[in-house]
Protein backbone atom coordinates (compact mmCIF):
# COMPACT_ATOMS: atom_id res chain seq x y z
CA UNK A 1 0.00 0.00 0.00
CA UNK A 2 1.34 3.39 -0.69
CA UNK A 3 0.11 6.12 0.47
CA UNK A 4 2.66 8.68 0.02
CA UNK A 5 0.91 10.42 -2.28
CA UNK A 6 -2.31 11.35 0.52
CA UNK A 7 -2.24 15.11 1.58
CA UNK A 8 -2.20 14.00 5.26
CA UNK A 9 0.27 12.96 7.96
CA UNK A 10 -0.63 9.79 10.51
CA UNK A 11 1.28 10.14 13.68
CA UNK A 12 -1.32 8.15 16.11
CA UNK A 13 -4.04 5.54 15.43
CA UNK A 14 -6.56 4.66 17.80
CA UNK A 15 -8.23 1.22 17.53
CA UNK A 16 -11.12 0.35 19.58
CA UNK A 17 -10.89 -3.40 20.25
CA UNK A 18 -13.99 -5.66 21.63
CA UNK A 19 -12.21 -8.80 20.74
CA UNK A 20 -14.79 -10.18 18.71
CA UNK A 21 -13.30 -11.65 15.19
CA UNK A 22 -14.16 -8.69 13.04
CA UNK A 23 -12.06 -6.33 14.78
CA UNK A 24 -9.03 -8.33 13.14
CA UNK A 25 -9.85 -6.61 9.94
CA UNK A 26 -9.77 -2.95 11.57
CA UNK A 27 -6.16 -4.20 13.15
CA UNK A 28 -5.42 -5.48 10.17
CA UNK A 29 -5.46 -2.07 8.49
CA UNK A 30 -4.10 0.09 11.56
CA UNK A 31 -0.95 -1.95 11.06
CA UNK A 32 -0.90 -0.91 6.99
CA UNK A 33 -1.58 2.42 8.57
CA UNK A 34 1.07 2.26 10.41
CA UNK A 35 3.75 0.78 9.18
CA UNK A 36 3.19 3.11 5.96
CA UNK A 37 3.57 6.54 8.02
CA UNK A 38 5.68 5.08 11.44
CA UNK A 39 2.59 5.82 13.26
CA UNK A 40 1.86 4.79 16.81
CA UNK A 41 -1.49 2.88 17.28
CA UNK A 42 -3.02 3.15 20.45
CA UNK A 43 -5.58 0.51 21.46
CA UNK A 44 -8.62 0.94 23.27
CA UNK A 45 -10.55 -1.54 25.00
CA UNK A 46 -13.74 -0.17 26.90
CA UNK A 47 -15.27 -2.11 29.61
CA UNK A 48 -18.86 -1.56 31.16
CA UNK A 49 -20.08 -1.97 34.10
CA UNK A 50 -22.36 -4.92 34.60
CA UNK A 51 -22.99 -5.47 38.48
CA UNK A 52 -20.64 -8.57 38.78
CA UNK A 53 -18.46 -7.13 41.08
CA UNK A 54 -21.74 -6.99 43.41
CA UNK A 55 -22.38 -10.28 42.87
CA UNK A 56 -18.37 -11.37 43.21
CA UNK A 57 -18.43 -9.25 46.69
CA UNK A 58 -15.63 -6.95 45.44
CA UNK A 59 -15.93 -3.26 45.11
CA UNK A 60 -15.69 -1.80 41.85
CA UNK A 61 -12.20 -0.39 41.46
CA UNK A 62 -10.88 -3.89 42.44
CA UNK A 63 -13.51 -5.14 39.72
CA UNK A 64 -12.02 -2.32 37.25
CA UNK A 65 -8.16 -3.29 38.02
CA UNK A 66 -9.39 -6.96 37.43
CA UNK A 67 -10.86 -6.06 34.05
CA UNK A 68 -8.17 -3.79 32.92
CA UNK A 69 -5.28 -6.41 33.66
CA UNK A 70 -7.42 -9.19 31.63
CA UNK A 71 -7.68 -6.99 28.96
CA UNK A 72 -4.14 -5.70 28.52
CA UNK A 73 -2.89 -9.14 28.95
CA UNK A 74 -5.21 -9.85 25.67
CA UNK A 75 -4.54 -7.18 23.83
CA UNK A 76 -0.88 -7.89 24.22
CA UNK A 77 -1.15 -11.47 22.85
CA UNK A 78 -3.21 -10.33 20.02
CA UNK A 79 -0.57 -7.16 18.94
CA UNK A 80 1.99 -9.99 19.27
CA UNK A 81 0.39 -12.20 17.16
CA UNK A 82 -0.40 -9.69 14.54
CA UNK A 83 2.40 -7.16 14.63
CA UNK A 84 5.03 -8.24 17.29
CA UNK A 85 7.45 -5.43 17.71
CA UNK A 86 6.64 -4.01 14.28
CA UNK A 87 4.50 -1.73 15.18
CA UNK A 88 4.42 0.65 18.49
CA UNK A 89 1.55 -0.18 20.34
CA UNK A 90 0.23 1.33 23.07
CA UNK A 91 -2.96 0.01 25.63
CA UNK A 92 -5.48 1.61 27.03
CA UNK A 93 -8.71 0.38 28.89
CA UNK A 94 -11.29 2.40 30.00
CA UNK A 95 -14.48 2.36 31.52
CA UNK A 96 -17.79 4.11 30.59
CA UNK A 97 -20.10 4.83 27.80
CA UNK A 98 -18.39 3.25 24.74
CA UNK A 99 -18.86 5.87 22.23
CA UNK A 100 -17.60 8.92 24.34
CA UNK A 101 -14.90 6.61 25.73
CA UNK A 102 -13.36 6.34 21.53
CA UNK A 103 -14.13 9.87 21.22
CA UNK A 104 -12.39 10.79 24.56
CA UNK A 105 -9.32 9.02 23.92
CA UNK A 106 -8.69 9.71 20.40
CA UNK A 107 -8.69 13.50 21.55
CA UNK A 108 -6.37 12.64 24.86
CA UNK A 109 -4.09 10.85 22.29
CA UNK A 110 -4.80 13.51 19.79
CA UNK A 111 -5.37 10.52 16.87
CA UNK A 112 -4.74 12.00 13.43
CA UNK A 113 -7.37 8.82 12.82
CA UNK A 114 -9.65 6.24 13.86
CA UNK A 115 -10.20 2.78 12.20
CA UNK A 116 -12.88 0.96 13.77
CA UNK A 117 -14.53 -2.45 12.82
CA UNK A 118 -18.68 -2.51 12.49
CA UNK A 119 -20.45 -5.05 13.01
CA UNK A 120 -23.25 -5.63 10.91
CA UNK A 121 -25.33 -7.72 13.70
CA UNK A 122 -29.12 -7.84 14.81
CA UNK A 123 -28.19 -5.84 17.47
CA UNK A 124 -26.09 -8.24 19.86
CA UNK A 125 -23.05 -6.70 19.41
CA UNK A 126 -22.01 -4.62 22.63
CA UNK A 127 -19.61 -2.47 21.65
CA UNK A 128 -20.10 -1.68 17.90
CA UNK A 129 -23.68 -1.83 17.43
CA UNK A 130 -24.28 0.73 14.52
CA UNK A 131 -25.34 3.62 17.13
CA UNK A 132 -22.05 3.79 18.52
CA UNK A 133 -20.37 3.79 15.26
CA UNK A 134 -22.95 6.75 14.10
CA UNK A 135 -21.89 8.51 16.87
CA UNK A 136 -18.22 8.29 16.80
CA UNK A 137 -18.49 9.29 13.52
CA UNK A 138 -20.66 12.31 14.00
CA UNK A 139 -18.69 13.76 16.99
CA UNK A 140 -14.52 12.44 16.58
CA UNK A 141 -12.32 15.03 15.97
CA UNK A 142 -10.34 13.09 13.50
CA UNK A 143 -11.40 10.77 10.78
CA UNK A 144 -13.08 7.74 11.43
CA UNK A 145 -12.28 4.62 9.07
CA UNK A 146 -14.94 2.27 9.34
CA UNK A 147 -14.36 -1.60 8.60
CA UNK A 148 -17.66 -3.63 7.85
CA UNK A 149 -16.97 -7.41 8.81
CA UNK A 150 -17.75 -8.68 5.03
CA UNK A 151 -16.41 -5.31 3.15
CA UNK A 152 -13.92 -5.89 0.19
CA UNK A 153 -10.77 -3.85 1.10
CA UNK A 154 -7.90 -2.43 -0.14
CA UNK A 155 -5.59 -4.31 1.49
CA UNK A 156 -3.40 -7.15 -0.65
CA UNK A 157 -2.88 -10.37 0.11
CA UNK A 158 -5.00 -10.15 3.33
CA UNK A 159 -7.80 -12.23 3.77
CA UNK A 160 -11.20 -10.86 5.43
CA UNK A 161 -11.39 -12.28 9.30
CA UNK A 162 -14.40 -14.56 9.66
CA UNK A 163 -17.22 -12.88 11.47
CA UNK A 164 -19.09 -14.53 14.43
CA UNK A 165 -21.62 -12.80 16.17
CA UNK A 166 -22.65 -16.01 18.44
Amino acid sequence: MNFNRWPMQVRRILVPVDFRECTVRALQYARAFAREYKATITLLHVVQPDGSHVRRNISRERWFDEMREAGEIQLRKLTDVLWGDEVITDIVIATGKIFQQIVNEAKEVNADLIIMGSHQTNGSSRLFHRSTTERVLRTASCPVLVMHALEHGFLKDVYPAPCSDQ
